[in-house]
């Protein structure tokens, strides 16, 4: 199976690794919108009679490279293989620019699937408008100065490193495994990373601007987990702002994840922003800054949401290898943050929240466990009454609003129709399951058991994470 492990270079620990990729970032970028260009040129010139200077700058081009490649033949909508000959029958500068090849050809092919990702988009949107917030663009340029490019394992490569130990002061000596050098292209500098994992195989190198630094997500592969484990159980998940998420399994046992520190962090970031940027652009007319304050600033609210993303899932997890959950039943709503209409401050911090990290998290994590993640549409399931069984059709597919047997009665909490009180999330997170399973609660006649949830803060995470 495949995973990722994730280092970040700064200019004052790596300066060597830092500058070289740093400017091979430059010239992605550069080559990316040069790609683009010529794409866009030849789409919007191709039944033109009068065609602009630029439109007539790259069908010079195509000429040229039809003249050194007679066999490719040329259409409106450029293809990688076109886009590919006419780089190299003109000796385009970007495309030579000192990327590896391979870095290189996969930035052509980034520009041609953007281009044709947007063609299908329009064309879908044609057949169904609903299905889009709005009109779908053509592919914009890129405004920053760098951009996020690929290296293959042809290009780069991981060596294991090994140091010789002695074993109890016996003269007898060994070999223990000690992390792992990466040596990337056109470079001789090797960059230690002790963290790397024994036996497993790079797939590709991933390189991304990082808020001033450079981040390097190294694709690796490793065998294949096989887990025997028998699991009978499911679990509903619901995700939030107050409670990140709530999780109820058949088993009968619940439990909340508290999200105040991820929403006090949030409202800390945002206000330090706002602020630095009026004082940034103050007597000027855009809105639009750049610093190194706010680079600092943005880069320790990212770490912190990856880092409690991170530790949230991966515990989310283990409770379910715990309580033998084998199939673990997700909450989606598409759009809910587009169209969320809750006020200000809610809309704020229902937005801050990274619930799609989470989501990926979670998946990526439960496959290594072998556990099965479904996707579950979550309409009304947060009204619904789990003790009763209620009927929850999909929002906006049926012209007679349901009728539920319970309410909320309070900010967390929800009255069954059977007269008790039960958590409000977990509520909603059973319905989740039993959205996807109608039979998943087959038995239970009694739900007061999600009405006292365990409840996980953020301390109580980073004690898990150390303990």
């Amino acid at each position: 199976m495949y995973f990722a492990d994730t280092t970040v270079l700064s200019k004052s620990k790596h300066p060597l690794h830092f500058e070289h990729m740093d400017n091979a970032s430059k010239l992605s970028k550069c080559l990316y919108n040069a790609a683009l260009f010529r794409i866009r040129q030849v789409f919007t010139g191709w039944d033109k009679k009068e065609r602009t200077d630029n439109e007539k700058d790259i069908f010079e081009e195509i000429r040229v490279m039809q003249a050194a490649y007679p066999h490719i033949k040329v259409r409106r909508v450029l293809s990688y293989r076109a886009l590919d000959a006419i780089m190299r029958a003109d000796k385009n500068p970007d495309f030579f620019a000192g990327l590896p090849m391979q870095t290189s050809q996969r930035t052509l092919k980034e520009a041609v699937g953007v281009f044709k990702a947007w063609l299908s988009a329009l064309k879908e949107y044609k057949r169904d408008p609903g299905k889009f917030t709005g009109r779908p663009r053509m592919p914009g340029y890129l405004k920053n100065d760098r951009h996020t490019f690929y290296i293959s394992n042809q290009d780069a490569v991981l060596y294991p490193v090994y140091r010789d130990i002695d074993a109890g002061g016996t003269g007898a000596a060994g070999r223990k495994y000690d992390g792992a050098k990466l040596k990337l292209p056109l470079m001789k500098e090797r960059l230690y990373l002790p963290h790397i994992p024994e036996g497993c195989r790079l797939k590709e190198v991933q390189v991304k601007p990082y808020y001033g630094k450079i981040m390097l997500v190294l694709v690796l592969e490793t065998e294949n987990l096989t887990v025997s484990v028998s699991r009978p159980n499911m679990a509903g998940l619901d995700l939030g702002t107050d409670n990140i998420a709530a999780i109820v399994s058949t088993d009968h046992a619940s439990r909340i994840y508290k999200g105040g520190a991820v929403l006090s962090e949030s409202r800390s970031f945002h206000k330090r922003r706002a602020e630095a940027v009026s004082i940034i652009t103050k007597g000027t007319k855009h809105k639009h800054a750049d610093s190194a304050h706010l680079k600092r600033l943005s880069l320790h609210h990212d770490g912190f949401m990856r880092d409690v993303m991170h530790k949230v899932s991966t515990d989310i997890i283990r409770w379910c290898v715990e309580h033998g959950v084998g199939t673990l039943v997700i909450g989606t709503n598409r759009g809910w943050k587009q169209a969320m209409d809750i006020g200000k401050a809610n809309n704020q911090s229902f937005g801050s929240v990274p619930h799609d990290m989470l989501r990926k998290l979670i998946a990526y994590k439960a496959a290594k466990e072998g556990i099965v993640i479904v996707e579950q549409e979550e309409s009304y399931t947060s009204k619904a009454d789990i003790s009763a069984m209620d009927r929850m059709p999909v929002y906006g597919k049926e012209e007679d609003r349901p009728v539920f047997s319970g309410k909320r009665t309070a900010r967390g909490l929800y009255m069954c129709r059977k007269g008790y009180t039960i958590n409000a999330d977990c509520n909603g997170a059973a319905n989740i399951l039993q959205g996807a399973f109608p039979d998943a609660w087959e038995g239970t006649e009694d739900f007061r058991f999600p009405a006292y949830p365990e409840t996980i803060g953020f301390r109580d995470l980073h004690r898990a994470r150390t303990a």
